[in-house]
């Protein structure tokens, strides 16, 4: 932009006949800028610096040895917005070692504007502030930078944390997938149901049971039996250790739950010592339908299955 706009001025210098040192100088300070803006395409980070010593050149070189211009300060504009204090500092020293130096070697030293020590105190009254500006600038940036970095540092942190608590989810949902299903694995496993026949179901019970393990053999079996469409149900008990009044009670409760899904049961597996404890405690063995083991069972039943088929197609005939 401004290697763009130093051409256009020296373009208008030279159309509105302005004296031949400003129009060489402006088109010197163009041309510096457009070889900065060369290199800096170039990616060479120091293009800004070789600009602002360029101008700074250019400027302190044609300045007249008696003219305070406002142009004594481009440099140090230049310097203010493209570099840093050190060099807004060093710029205004340069400028001021020049102009001083122009003055020592003239003869009209003594004369000469730049010697005087209140233009001197009041150019570096005005250095001060350029720098004290730059300054303000750098650390405004470097708060700025840090705070960035703190904040991008929060984010990441925030961000590893919502990943780490979305991993420990992950895991808590598989470790309760993974005991759901070792759950249901024990419940088959102490309930285990084995088709035999077409609607036939056998249920062989091992252990010890108790009111806990009562009620899932009752869900199971019933789950089972809705599922399967069971007509029958062998429930056999000879792995069973001790059958006693809640044991007994409990078997008792599932035969009737199995029998409201019109499902047929036939207990078998009971050994003479536990048909007679059964008798002295008073459970009332009627209402089970009782047979010696699973093939006597399944045996009954399929005759009965056969006789009913008979007689309903000797019914037809009739």
């Amino acid at each position: 932009g401004m290697a763009a706009y130093t051409l256009g001025r020296g373009l208008l210098n030279i159309i509105f006949g302005d004296p031949l040192l400003t129009i060489i100088l402006t088109l010197i300070v163009s041309a510096i800028f457009w070889i900065a803006t060369w290199l800096h395409w170039r990616g060479w980070e120091g293009a800004r610096f070789f600009a602002t010593a360029g101008v700074t050149l250019v400027v302190a070189g044609g300045l007249g040895n008696n003219e305070q211009d406002i142009v004594l300060f481009t440099p140090l504009a230049f310097a203010l917005a493209l570099t840093n204090v050190q060099w807004v500092a060093g710029v205004g020293v340069a400028i001021m070692a020049i102009l001083l130096g122009r003055d020592l070697l003239d003869d009209n030293a003594l004369n000469g504007v730049y010697a005087d020590i209140a233009v001197l105190a009041s150019y570096v009254v005005q250095v001060a502030a350029f720098a004290a500006a730059r300054f303000s600038l750098d650390s405004a940036r470097i708060e700025a930078e840090r705070n960035a970095t703190q904040a991008e540092a929060a984010r990441r942190e925030i961000a590893e944390r919502a990943a780490a608590i979305e991993q420990q989810r992950h895991e808590l949902a598989e470790q309760n997938r993974r005991q759901q299903e070792l759950i249901e694995l024990v419940g088959q496993l102490e309930t285990p149901a084995v088709r035999i026949a077409d609607g036939v179901l056998l249920a062989p019970l091992v252990g010890s049971i108790d009111s806990r393990r009562a009620g899932r053999i009752t869900s199971r079996l019933l789950e089972l039996v809705h599922e399967r469409r069971v007509n029958l149900v062998i429930i056999d008990v000879a792995g069973v250790p001790v059958i006693d009044t809640a044991v007994a009670n409990a078997i008792t409760q599932t035969v009737r739950a199995l029998r409201l899904l019109g499902c047929k049961v036939i207990l078998t597996g009971i050994a003479a010592q536990v048909a007679l404890t059964l008798t002295h405690i008073g459970i009332d063995l009627r209402e089970l339908d009782v047979a010696a083991s699973p093939q006597e069972a399944l045996q009954r039943w399929m005759s009965e299955q056969i006789a009913a088929a008979r007689d309903q197609r000797n019914g037809s005939l009739n």
